[in-house]
């Protein structure tokens, strides 16, 4: 027979415990951060595509030049994958024949829980792994000479700012629901959807061989996969799909790796 003092203690455990449940199950499931991205390069030597991958997202994921990741897997435009298809992250070594590993030589698979691409759909989370970018150490101003202009892709506060040592990929600019999003150079939108997760609804835009952009957590995109844009022209708008605050995320890569983007875009 228990005591009032066990009974009283007993009691104090079970509103306790009810108290953490109550807690845990109000809390929602975290925003991942864009900043942790993308994957080393050395971390895996294979990819099994999911449904929505594109060669394009699978290189921003793994920090790879979509050129690179094509010549080891023998591709050719408009570089179509197939769910279940191999995908090497690394050049072909001896043993492999046309891109294809031998039934002797190991290697390691990453298994993406990519989501299919859903251009309209709700924000997918994110895949989470580091990337070990190259040192910026070109001239950006001259190596942009074959791109017409350079112009802000929003308007509104930079919030972030790039900054490779604490894995900022590009910078986030504060905006209001809906505003718009512009192209920041002309080029050729190469994905739209939610597949990379983190982003959000995300736009890629190929602006040529050596440089690309990204334009992410928007609300809805005015574009599809294919079309051309021209520097300026409204392709989204601003949102917060897979962010905690109204943002437009915006990054410029060079042959895959990220660049500082204000280094590109006019002085304000």
């Amino acid at each position: 027979m228990m005591t009032q003092t066990q009974t009283q203690t007993q009691t104090k455990t079970l509103i306790v415990v009810a108290l953490l449940c109550l807690f845990v199950g109000c809390m929602g499931p975290p925003v991942i951060p864009v900043s942790d991205l993308t994957a080393s390069r050395s971390e895996h030597s294979a990819r099994i595509v999911r449904p929505g991958d594109s060669l394009y997202t699978i290189a921003w994921q793994v920090g790879l030049d979509y050129r690179e990741l094509a010549r080891w897997n023998t591709l050719t435009p408009p570089y179509i994958l197939s769910p279940g298809q191999r995908i090497r992250l690394s050049p072909p070594t001896v043993g492999t024949r046309n891109g294809q590993v031998s039934s002797t030589t190991k290697v390691s698979v990453i298994r993406s829980n990519t989501p299919s691409s859903q251009p309209i759909a709700a924000p997918a989370k994110k895949e989470s792994l580091k990337k070990q970018p190259a040192p910026e150490t070109m001239q950006p101003r001259k190596e942009s000479a074959s791109i017409k202009k350079w112009v802000w892709p929003g308007e509104g506060r930079v919030v972030t700012r790039f900054n490779l040592a604490q894995d900022e990929n590009g910078i986030n600019i504060a905006g209001i629901d809906g505003s718009p999003v512009r192209a920041a150079a002309d080029g050729k939108i190469v994905y739209a959807g939610t597949g990379l997760r983190g982003y959000g609804l995300l736009l890629i835009l190929k602006h040529n061989d050596t440089f690309l952009s990204a334009y992410a957590h928007n609300r809805a995109v005015m574009v599809s996969e294919g079309d051309q844009v021209n520097a300026g022209q409204v392709i989204a708008e601003m949102g917060q799909s897979g962010a905690e605050s109204i943002q437009l995320h915006f990054e410029i890569r060079r042959n895959g790796q990220p660049v500082d983007p204000q280094r590109y875009l006019p002085k304000k």
